[in-house]
C-alpha cells in the first residue's frame, strides 16, 4: 500500500507533533507499504526556519528511509497573532497542495492536524487519487485558539474557522484524536462516533525512565541534593499559562530550598523573562531546550514536574509532555482546570496533584505540600510510571495506528 502522510513537522524537530509524525512514517515504511511525506520546513521552536534549510521553496531528502518533500512556509515575527498564525498555516497549506501534486496516487492521504486546513488539502489529494482522507488531531481548533485567547468566540474569523472545522469533519473517513475528551467535542460537532478512534500519543519506554535523583544535571546546574527542583520543560506558547509557574515562584520569597527551572524555547519566552525579572527572582532559572539525549536525566533530576494551562483550556488539547513526565516517574503538579481532559486524567489516575489555573498561590502551596510529604510525592510519581506502561507504550500504540491504517485503505 501507498500512503501519502501530510503535516507540519516533522523530523529533525524534536518538539511537539514532528516525532510523532516521524515515528508513524518509518513505522509504516518498515512494514512494508511504501510512504510519502508532505511537510513544512523546520522552525519549533523558535518559530525561524533553521539556517540549514533558509532560501528554500521547495526541497526532497530522505530521511530513515522514508521521501520526505518539504513545502514552502511563512514564518511571521509575532506568531501569537490570530492573523499571522492564520496565513502561516495557510501558507503551508497551499503549497502543500503543490508539493502534493507531484506525489502520484496513494490509497490513503494521512494529514496531521493542526493546521485545520491541511484537511482540504488532503481530501484534494486523496479525491484525485480516488483514496479517503483520515485527519488525525492533536489539537481541537479553533477550539484550541480561542481557549488561549488567540481568537474572539463571538468574531468572523472564529465563526469561519467553526464551520470549516465541520465542514473537513464531513470529508474525512476517519479521524483519530489522541484522548476521551477529543471523543466527546467532536460528537458534539455531529461526528458520527464510529467515525472516531481514540489514537493516543505514546513514549519510549525504554529510552524514557526514572534515573537517579542526584544525577549529571543536577550537578552541572549546581543543583544541591537537598534543593526540591520544580521544572517545567517543554515549549513556551500563549495557551501554557507559564505566567502562573514564575508568579508561584515568587510566593518563596528568598527562600533558598525550593528552585525553579524552565527548560524550553518558544514566542513567549522573552515574556517570561522579562516577568521573572520584573518580580526579582533569584529562586528561578532559564535553560533552552536541551538535546534530546539527556531528557531522561533532565526530568529525573526533578521533584515535580510542572504543567500549566489557561482557565479556558477544557477538552481541546492534551500535552504529551504529560506522557514523558510520568514516563520519568516523576509526581505533576497540574495547574489546570479540574474539569479539562488534562486535569480529570491526572486526578482519576492518582498521577499528580491538580490545582486551580492561573492561581499561584494555590500552585505554591501544593508544591510545599509535596516537599513535606516525599512519601507521597513518590507515591504519584510510581503511579505515572505503571500507568505510562500500561497504556502509552510506543510499540503498542504504533501498532494499533497502522494496524487501523491499513484496515481504511484496504476498504479504498
Amino acid at each position: 500500500m501507498k500512503f501519502l502522510i501530510i503535516g507540519l513537522n516533522y523530523l529533525p524537530e524534536s518538539t511537539s507533533i514532528g516525532p510523532y509524525t516521524a515515528d508513524l512514517a518509518e513505522y509504516l515504511h518498515q512494514r512494508g507499504h511504501l510512504v510519502q511525506v508532505v511537510t513544512g520546513f523546520p522552525t519549533a521552536p523558535q518559530w525561524k526556519v533553521w539556517t540549514s534549510y533558509e532560501g528554500k521553496r521547495f526541497m526532497r531528502e530522505m530521511i530513515n528511509g522514508v521521501p520526505v518533500l518539504r513545502a514552502y512556509l511563512y514564518v511571521p515575527k509575532k506568531p501569537g497573532r490570530a492573523l499571522n498564525r492564520i496565513l502561516f498555516d495557510m501558507s503551508f497549506t497551499i503549497s502543500s497542495l503543490f508539493g502534493g501534486l507531484t506525489i502520484g496516487r496513494c490509497d490513503l492521504v494521512v494529514c496531521i492536524s493542526p493546521p485545520l486546513q491541511l484537511g482540504l488539502t488532503g481530501w484534494f489529494l486523496g479525491v484525485l487519487s480516488r483514496a479517503h482522507l483520515f485527519l488525525h488531531i492533536q489539537d481541537i481548533l479553533p477550539d484550541a485558539a480561542i481557549a488561549a485567547g488567540m481568537l474572539n468566540e463571538n468574531g468572523l474569523l472564529a465563526r469561519v474557522a467553526s464551520t470549516l472545522e465541520r465542514f473537513i469533519y464531513q470529508l474525512t473517513r476517519g479521524i483519530g484524536v489522541i484522548s476521551d475528551g477529543f471523543v466527546h467535542n467532536l460528537i458534539t460537532k455531529g461526528v458520527p462516533p464510529e467515525k472516531i478512534v481514540v489514537l493516543p500519543n505514546y513514549v519510549d519506554l525504554e529510552f524514557m525512565r526514572p534515573l537517579e535523583r542526584n544525577n549529571s544535571f543536577r550537578e552541572q546546574h549546581g543543583i544541591k541534593p537537598e534543593d526540591f527542583l520544580v521544572m517545567y520543560s517543554g515549549s513556551v506558547a500563549l495557551k501554557q499559562g507559564l505566567q502562573t509557574l514564575i508568579e508561584a515562584a515568587a510566593e518563596f520569597g528568598v527562600r533558598d530550598d525550593v528552585v525553579f527551572y524552565l527548560v524550553g524555547e518558544g514566542p513567549y519566552l522573552k515574556d517570561l523573562k522579562g516577568k521573572a525579572n520584573e518580580l526579582r527572582l533569584n529562586n528561578f532559572r532559564f535553560l533552552p531546550l536541551q538535546p534530546r539525549e539527556i531528557l531522561p536525566v533532565q526530568l529525573s533530576a526533578a521533584d515535580a514536574l510542572v504543567i500549566t494551562q489557561k482557565r479556558a483550556i477544557t477538552d481541546v488539547v492534551f500535552p504529551g509532555k504529560l506522557l514523558y513526565y510520568m514516563a520519568a516517574g516523576r509526581p505533576m503538579l497540574a495547574a489546570v482546570s479540574p474539569d479539562s481532559e488534562t486535569g480529570r486524567f491526572v486526578t482519576s489516575h492518582q498521577v499528580g496533584l491538580v490545582v486551580p489555573p492561573e492561581e499561584p498561590k494555590a500552585l505554591a502551596q501544593a508544591i510545599r505540600f509535596l516537599q513535606q510529604n516525599r512519601h507521597e510525592a513518590d507515591r504519584l510519581g510510581q503511579n505515572g510510571r505503571r500507568v505510562a506502561e500500561e497504556r502509552f507504550d510506543r510499540r503498542v500504540v504504533l501498532k494499533q495506528f497502522a494496524e487501523h491504517l491499513e484496515t481504511l485503505a484496504k476498504k479504498g
